[in-house]
């Protein structure tokens, strides 16, 4: 999500380690949202003196290792490598404070990244105002992801399997220590969930949150496209809206919910020559049936690692029923433009229909 990188780039920024490219996505970040900016500008205050700890920021450490029980020097890293684990924070003990230059260019360094390191869990709020925000020891979190034009699978503490799609990210705790097994994620993933009736596992997601004991369901949630979906394979999921928390649907096998703005609805799964439409992208297929071709960009965008553009609303509104495994990206537009006129030209790593 937008946010989960701005928050990774801002701490690259305030511990100087942003590379010529990252610094230009950062300038794109602050320059574009006005949220974004203030929050950079807030923050960077607190380390306006070079040379000197800055008291304010002993206060902030000295807080975060108190209610944390985090040791007070901690080194954030943040590595994006595609189909691997990304481990964001990684504990070391308190160094001498004869080797903290070397390690980084000042003291303030290592009270930038802590501060990053803890905003999902109210530093900055600490920073802010001094308020109590975090209530329990933070757990160690990492991240897969997959880019465009990749698949990926990891296996997560507990046992459940995972493959991910392409543009995907799950976020997992090292160690599942408290009552549920939460995990977060943006994009496609298929997931067979170890069965465990003391510890529900909860998947959350920006339009749902799904809760299992043990089951296989598949879950789309891309921020681009216009609805998300849950559909059940095995076992029974119960599927819940945080934007309209009484609402609860329980679904069972070959059972999906679909969710866009105006609500949801019930669905069966579909299906290809005896094979569930939903899940062919395991196989790097590509299945429609009745979708826009709007909707159908969404997926070939991350299929082929392009963006997308349309010149007029007519050709977003078209619709298309069909399959394609093995087509390039001109296979597969020529093939959709045989059914329904439209025409498109491809330039670099962007596609213009019109």
């Amino acid at each position: 999500m937008k946010d989960e990188r701005f928050t990774e780039l801002l701490g690259k920024r305030m511990a100087g380690e942003l590379s010529a490219e990252e610094s230009a996505e950062f300038s794109g970040y602050i320059s574009a949202s006005a949220s974004y900016r203030n929050e950079y500008e807030s923050l960077k205050s607190y380390w306006a003196e070079e040379d000197a700890p800055d008291a304010r920021a002993t206060i902030v450490l000295g807080t975060i290792k108190q209610r944390t029980d985090i040791p007070a020097f901690e080194r954030l890293q943040e590595q994006e490598h595609p189909l691997k684990e990304d481990q964001s924070i990684h504990k070391m003990p308190a160094p001498d404070p004869e080797k903290v230059k070397p390690l980084y260019r000042s003291w303030k360094r290592y009270a930038a990244a802590a501060v990053i390191a803890m905003m999902g869990y109210g530093a900055y709020q600490l920073a802010s105002d001094g308020s109590p925000a975090v209530q329990q020891n933070v757990q160690n979190w990492k991240r897969f992801h997959t880019p465009d034009r990749s698949l990926g699978t990891l296996v997560l503490p507990d046992g459940s399997k995972v493959t991910m799609n392409a543009a995907s990210s799950l976020r997992y705790p090292a160690v599942f220590n408290g009552n549920t097994r939460d995990v977060y994620l943006t994009g496609e993933a298929y997931l067979d969930v170890a069965h465990d009736s003391k510890h529900p596992f909860v998947l959350h997601t920006e339009k749902m949150d799904i809760h299992v004991l043990g089951t296989a369901f598949n879950v789309r949630s891309y921020g681009t496209d216009s609805t998300s979906e849950a559909t059940l394979f095995r076992g029974s999921i119960a599927v819940t809206l945080p934007e309209h928390p009484d609402t609860r649907v329980m679904l069972k096998p070959s059972e999906k919910v679909i969710v866009s703005q105006s609500g949801y609805q019930r669905g069966n799964t579909s299906y290809y020559d005896d094979e569930h439409l939903e899940t062919l992208w395991m196989k790097g297929q590509l299945a429609f049936r009745d979708a826009s071709l709007a909707a159908i960009a969404n997926v070939l965008s991350r299929k082929y690692g392009v963006t997308i553009t349309f010149k007029d609303e007519r050709s977003r509104k078209l619709t298309f029923s069909g399959t394609f495994d093995k087509e390039s990206l001109s296979e597969v537009l020529h093939s959709l433009q045989l059914v329904s006129p439209f025409q498109y030209t491809i330039k670099g790593d962007t596609v213009y229909v019109y």
